[in-house]
């Protein structure tokens, strides 16, 4: 529902700061309740506090046996009935409502607020004709019309009653629709604090401080809340998307299929259980799920993004991952998600997707996000792919400085080898070594930039005392970097041998075995090696291409 708001014809407007208009408070009525003065000043304590259990507190302390209700009280009845059913859907209204003969703004701001306007025509002359009109921010989707107005309203409503729980939860639930998600807790907090055993308040703390990332706080209220709601659906989900967010993906099953035994048709819930599923690596239900959901939507832009990943790691199909993200591209040309992941399948096979590289592509997320660590990531990769290293080496560098997790600091590190930067090299990997110098991921690349600042020596040095202990992993390794410090090339040969006895696998020792005996015009041998490289990385298109010129030459 759209918001608006009905314009105040007996009272003049005032300009906001901003140019927009305001409500004029009559302060000089702000503390007196000119139609409720009969009425025990404890009943209306209660009524402005607003929460259920002090609106129920209310309706017991003027309900009547006689049902002989003055006419205020009727008003007041309907009012904390209209309030108990708009704000606090979860709770019933189980008390008779007398009718109502007289026509006032209390009333008047309730049937505004149930047609989706907000009624400026109170009069703002006590508590409830100041608040009374927010209500109809429960039900708006969009509170941009009369924002200004409503949080004046709700601020002076604090000021005549600060703990109130109805002014600090409207207040809220504004400020969140308003995107001011910090200022939206903060009203939450309040109102949970006020009534800490109301459904609405504890469900609107945990679901923004989902939005604000702070997931551990929001799954413990939401797995409060699911002990004694274990059927209502906003709590289901979000226990679910908290859980998934922490990475407890069983759990994170288990509540969506609860969610799907409810409502089978939640499409979006179809596919985030494919989604937990891919997580969980358990891929053919995951597919399964995609499918069902493809018959019904086929071209969302979460669809595409999840069965272009299972294409690329379950099936090993890149060639049919990337045709899925070309799809996404097309259609959501500028998505992040979908840019990102382009970008990496670029990098991942050293060919344009869509067209563009992975370079351009996370240029393309950093025209608008020029933060972003991903395409940050992407586009250094993509330069070092093209040989750029100095370009690469100023983006690394800015990247480095925003992340310095592992593969960042290699990738750093490589950069500098290339463009002969050896401190900076030496620099970035001295410390980690000698943090973890049982690291295997360390001490190879360790090992790199010994052999790559003229500390060859050293590292033969510890190529020899570590090698006889090493893993099959660790001794392919050494023997391909020993290979670049032996003296001849048949002690070259030999290491490289041994390398791939320790690891048939490994990818190096096989192309540079290719790269030798290239060098020596053996071109047969240098096909056989290089054949192995392509089969391991089928999807590398500078392997594929080397290969290709290398038939040529055969013929």
């Amino acid at each position: 529902m759209t918001g608006q708001y009905a314009p105040d014809s007996s009272q003049p407007e005032e300009e906001s700061s901003a140019g927009g208009t305001s409500i004029k408070i009559d302060k000089t009525h702000q503390s007196q309740r000119t139609y409720f003065s009969d009425i025990d000043e404890k009943i209306m304590k209660e009524v402005e506090n607003g929460s259920p259990d002090s609106l129920r507190t209310a309706v017991s302390l003027i309900r009547k046996t006689e049902g002989d209700y003055s006419e205020p009280e009727k008003v007041l009845l309907s009012v904390i009935a209209a309030v108990m059913e708009m704000v606090w859907p979860s709770e019933k209204v189980d008390w008779d409502v007398p009718e109502v003969k007289d026509m006032t703004p209390y009333l008047g701001a309730i049937d505004s607020a149930r047609k989706g306007v907000y009624d400026l025509s109170t009069g703002n002359v006590d508590f409830l004709t100041l608040v009374l009109p927010s209500v109809v921010i429960v039900s708006s989707d969009d509170v941009t019309g009369y924002a200004q107005p409503a949080e004046q309203a709700l601020l002076a409503g604090l000021g005549l009653c600060p703990d109130s729980v109805l002014s600090h939860y409207l207040l809220g639930m504004l400020y969140e629709k308003l995107g001011r998600n910090d200022d939206a807790l903060n009203q939450f907090t309040s109102a949970s604090k006020g009534a800490p055993s109301c459904f609405e308040t504890l469900y609107a703390r945990a679901d923004c401080l989902k939005k604000l990332v702070r997931m551990d706080e929001s799954s413990a209220i939401a797995g409060t809340l699911v002990a004694r709601y274990p059927s209502d659906i906003k709590i289901l989900k979000l226990c679910a998307e908290t859980s998934f967010a922490l990475k407890s993906y069983s759990a994170a099953e288990e509540y969506v299929a609860r969610v799907l035994q409810q409502d089978p048709n939640d499409l979006s819930y179809v596919l985030f259980r494919a989604r937990i599923l891919t997580e969980k690596g358990d891929y053919i239900r995951a597919a399964s799920l995609l499918d069902v959901y493809a018959r019904q939507n086929s071209t969302s832009r979460d669809y595409l993004l999840l069965r272009a990943r299972i294409q690329r790691d379950w099936s090993k199909n890149v060639s049919a991952a990337i045709t899925t993200i070309e799809t996404a591209l097309a259609k959501y040309p500028d998505d992040t998600d979908v840019l990102l992941y382009a970008a990496q399948l670029a990098a991942m096979t050293d060919a344009p997707v869509g067209g563009r590289t992975s370079e351009q592509l996370a240029q393309a997320v950093l025209a608008s996000d020029p933060d972003n660590t991903e395409a940050l990531q992407y586009q250094v990769e993509g330069l070092v792919q093209a040989g750029s290293w100095q370009n690469a080496y100023v983006l690394s560098k800015k990247l480095l400085a925003k992340d310095n997790s592992r593969d960042v600091v290699f990738t750093h590190i490589r950069i500098c080898l290339q463009l002969g930067r050896k401190d900076e090299a030496w620099n970035l990997i001295s410390p980690l070594y000698r943090d973890h110098p049982d690291d295997e991921d360390i001490l190879q690349m360790y090992i790199v930039v010994l052999t790559g600042t003229d500390r060859a020596s050293q590292a033969l040095s510890l190529i020899n005392s570590r090698l006889q202990n090493a893993s099959p992993k660790m001794k392919s390794f050494f023997y391909y970097r020993r290979s670049f410090i032996v003296s001849s090339q048949d002690e070259a040969l030999a290491d490289l041998r041994s390398s791939l006895i320790a690891n048939p696998r490994n990818g190096d020792a096989l192309f540079r075995l290719y790269q030798i005996y290239y060098e020596q015009r053996d071109y047969r041998k240098a096909q056989y090696y290089l054949k192995q490289v392509v089969a391991l990385d089928p999807n590398n298109a500078t392997m594929r291409r080397l290969n290709d010129d290398l038939s040529k030459l055969i013929k």
